[in-house]
């Protein structure tokens, strides 16, 4: 009797057990069975997010191919022209994206002589008011009519310019980084374009960048984009700042058949183009897609 009692209580205790194991399979299950639903359905918002970010950088491109003179733009980021205003928002799919066209550099709207102490443009929008210098460079080459001019403010309704947007308090033919300009006439739509310097590290003879290739930190230059130093065309993917100096990453040196050459620290970088060869225009496209809660951001460099 007493041995049958014990082989009832061994399998009412292996019954418990394997009650609780089941159970325990079963929450399993039913925690990866969640999960993966949840995690497809993650994985599907990111992939229509990339995709609505991606038709923001197509609706883009449309826009700048329907307005080629992107530097007459009055506006930076781009809010004039043919499409609506940017950054703009529209709903596509499930979700909706916000995009933005971006430029490094504006035109002149007026002759500019040898005595001028004001330099008239489409915009002045994101070239600084304040820093370690303020400068511009005037037209393309320097070894062909270009130069290097230091301004103290702007304005966006200059007399001297029938009330449009300004440099003021322009110096004219300055000397960079140890590289000379002398003060030159300019035409209506030459570039004005900004200009900083090397800030540490030279940059050897090679077409390897080092890892602490760094410019002064300009709000005007792009988050990807080509960099001109000293005749030599740098592009770039990317871009921080980090103590007052932007961190250029993904770099890419002698672009456009251009010859890398050493550089020293402090002397000047503008973004395109110096040596007046392809591609006339540069502009980068932002684009952010979201679909519920799901967010994704892309960016194109585009050139003409």
């Amino acid at each position: 009797m007493d041995r049958r009692r014990r082989q009832r209580g061994v399998l009412l205790v292996a019954a418990i057990v394997l009650l609780v194991v089941v159970s325990a399979l079963v929450a399993a299950i039913a925690f990866v069975t969640a999960t993966s639903g949840s995690s497809a359905t993650d994985n599907l918002r990111s992939g229509q997010a990339l995709y609505a970010a991606e038709s923001g950088l197509e609706f883009e491109q449309r826009c700048l191919a329907q307005n080629v003179d992107w530097y007459r733009s009055t506006t930076d980021p781009v809010t004039t022209g043919p499409c609506p205003t940017a950054p703009i928002t529209q709903n596509i799919g499930q979700g909706a994206y916000t995009a933005q066209t971006t430029l490094p550099a504006t035109k002149l709207r007026r002759n500019v002589d040898n005595a001028a102490n004001v330099v008239c443009v489409y915009t002045i929008a994101r070239f600084p008011t304040a820093g370690p210098f303020l400068a511009l460079q005037l037209d393309d080459d320097l070894t062909s009519g270009g130069e290097y001019v230091t301004y103290t403010g702007t304005t966006a309704s200059s007399p001297a310019c029938n009330n449009l947007p300004a440099f003021t308090g322009v110096a004219r033919g300055q000397t960079i980084g140890g590289v000379v300009s002398g003060a030159s006439t300019h035409t209506r739509g030459d570039r004005a374009y900004p200009v900083t310097t090397l800030a540490v590290a030279n940059l050897p003879n090679s077409n390897s960048a080092p890892t602490s290739f760094q410019i002064v930190a300009h709000s005007k230059f792009l988050d990807m984009g080509t960099l001109d130093i000293e005749g030599e065309e740098i592009l770039y993917t990317g871009a921080t700042v980090s103590g007052g100096n932007l961190v250029l990453t993904g770099v890419r040196r002698c672009q456009n058949l251009t010859i890398c050459a050493a550089h020293n620290v402090g002397v000047p970088v503008t973004p395109i183009l110096v040596d007046g060869t392809f591609p006339d225009l540069e502009a980068e496209i932002s684009s952010t897609g979201g679909v519920s809660g799901a967010t994704r951001v892309e960016r194109k460099l585009v050139q003409r």
